[in-house]
């Protein structure tokens, strides 16, 4: 391990443990009167960054108050969600049945001696290379939650127009985690649960950007299309290294083009797949840049998704309560819950905590549950999943004495 990484890990324990100290308050004193108050410390894998290359970095969460919390992964760009917002609906039938929101991080990154800059650094959380897979996760008082997040970071500019030149050196580095639904107030109501729905600052830490390589000649461009060569604009293209860790993205531009530069040599993944979508629309080719050949010219074609796994769709996070006739916690439920297209079938099984939750991973649509718990009968019930992002809730009742 290089000094720098091992220094930054230790120095990211040491304020982490102290930063515990802090949250925990006197000896004696009552956790955070605020349900759901998380605390955030973030560390990063490096604190030099050659660009093109991302940094890597964790959040560390904490969960402070006094009641379990719900968490949803993984946190995505607030200017992406923002972006892509829009919900496609599947089927004509659960039109207004639609839900939204999830986790989201805004980064805030500037130089520390920058002088006058004529354009601001920006950093942007890049995508999943492949469908994302969001889940529920629960945070109980005490506890602690790591998440990691791939950030690409543009230093700011000096100087104006074509002339303008970037700004290289120590950068500080810091984000806002936040998470919000349309559907969190009636969630908390239907379950009596802490879904965390608000918004706190991270530490700030240092990065060292640097230039490209100058050895960095490489560069990968190209389109992508449908299989009549139509142009596909606004998809997410993913340049991945050898070892497949996510290295850059871009978005097609009207034309279906992207390209990536001034990149070392080197064996490259190139995914492509629709900017918003609910069925894996994912296509790849893998290009080596050598000396010889350093520039490399792809054409991906986006073909009509052939779906016949369900794991190829996108599940979404459903949270169940169930709770026995008095109302009480009925922990230990096995849940057995099926959706079927007609052509294809899924089948997800789960279990209830002593608490009487449990997370699952659902298809929109209609999906039909059978409840199974020791000394009881089976118990059949139906649970229509909304469209669109965010998650769901359901309550059931146990009928069993």
């Amino acid at each position: 391990m290089d000094t720098r990484r091992s220094y930054s890990f230790a120095v990211g324990l040491i304020s982490w443990a102290f930063f515990l100290q802090l949250s925990a308050g006197p000896a004696g004193a009552s956790a955070a009167a605020e349900p759901g108050a998380l605390k955030l410390l973030i560390s990063a894998e490096t604190q030099t960054v050659t660009a093109p290359f991302p940094a890597r970095i964790t959040l560390h969460l904490h969960n402070a108050g006094p009641e379990p919390v719900w968490l949803y992964r993984h946190a995505r760009d607030a200017a992406t969600v923002t972006s892509t917002a829009t919900v496609q609906l599947e089927s004509a039938e659960n039109i207004g049945n639609t839900t939204r929101g999830g986790s989201t991080l805004a980064i805030h990154l500037t130089a520390a001696a920058a002088g006058e800059v004529t354009s601001g650094a920006e950093g942007v959380v890049l995508e999943s290379v492949g469908l994302p897979h969001p889940k529920l996760v629960r945070l109980a008082p005490g506890d602690d939650y790591e998440e990691k997040a791939v950030i690409h970071l543009t230093p700011a500019l000096r100087g104006a127009d074509t002339a303008a030149k970037p700004v290289w050196g120590r950068y500080r580095f810091s984000v806002t985690y936040g998470a919000s639904y349309s559907n969190g107030d009636e969630v908390a109501r239907d379950l009596g649960v802490v879904v965390w729905q608000r918004e706190v600052e991270s530490n700030t830490i240092d990065f060292d950007l640097e230039a490209p390589a100058l050895t960095a000649t490489g560069s990968v461009a190209g389109t992508v299309v449908t299989p009549d060569s139509r142009p596909v604009a606004r998809a997410l293209v993913s340049l991945s290294d050898e070892q497949e860790r996510l290295v850059d993205q871009s978005r097609t531009d009207t034309d279906g083009r992207f390209s990536f530069s001034r990149l070392p040599l080197g064996l490259y993944w190139v995914t492509a797949r629709r900017e918003v979508a609910t069925v894996d629309t994912a296509v790849f080719q893998h290009v080596e840049l050598t000396s010889g050949e350093a520039a490399a010219v792809l054409q991906l074609v986006m073909l009509p998704p052939e779906i016949y796994e369900a794991k190829r769709m996108l599940h979404k996070p459903v949270l169940v309560r169930v709770t026995d006739r008095a109302g009480g916690r009925a922990g230990k439920v096995a849940l057995d819950v099926t959706w079927s297209s007609g052509t294809i079938l899924d089948n997800v099984k789960g279990e209830t905590l002593p608490d009487g939750f449990a997370a699952l991973e659902l298809l929109p649509g209609r999906n039909y549950a059978t409840l199974k718990r020791h000394g009881c009968r089976k118990q059949e019930e139906r649970m229509d999943v909304a469209e669109g992002g965010g998650i769901n809730d359901f309550k059931i009742t146990l009928d069993c004495k």
